[in-house]
């Protein structure tokens, strides 16, 4: 993962990180509350505007550990990452998270997972497909995780 984190912009933007969970886990998410993550693919849609941009906050991601800041932290614990989706300098997260909720096969487990600061129903989906299948964000660089 360090090899893809090298390829990710230093600038602020846009992310979307796609991770699979290979068994159904009931799990906590901080004060968000309790639910069941059916095993999947789940595409999670962010924003990285502080120090380090793009690569610093998905680097964190990437590399995990056991501090939980963001309702990503808690999923990225037992789900793992294998694709992403970056966009420098784009600030339409809420705008990227409501298309990919269009997605037919698009589901929300956690109402307001990652959307706790805006008015989207969440900025976590699950999707019954591998989201390397998607046809998703065209303007966006893809990065394969492993």
């Amino acid at each position: 993962m360090a090899a893809a984190n090298a390829q990710i912009s230093a600038s602020p933007g846009i992310y979307v990180l796609a991770l699979r969970l290979d068994h159904a886990q009931r799990l906590r998410i901080g004060a968000l509350g309790e639910f069941q993550f059916p095993a999947g693919h789940y595409l999670y849609v962010g924003s990285a505007w502080g120090p380090g941009g793009l690569r610093a906050r998905v680097g964190r991601h990437l590399r995990g550990g056991p501090t939980r800041r963001w309702h990503i932290d808690y999923l990225r614990a037992i789900a793992t990452p294998y694709a992403l989706w970056v966009a420098p300098e784009a600030s339409n997260e809420c705008a990227w998270a409501m298309q990919l909720l269009t997605l037919p096969e698009a589901c929300i487990v956690a109402p307001r997972f990652g959307a706790s600061d805006c008015r989207c129903p969440a900025h976590l989906m699950l999707l019954n497909t591998d989201c390397l299948n998607v046809s998703l964000l065209p303007q966006a660089q893809t990065i394969q995780l492993g």
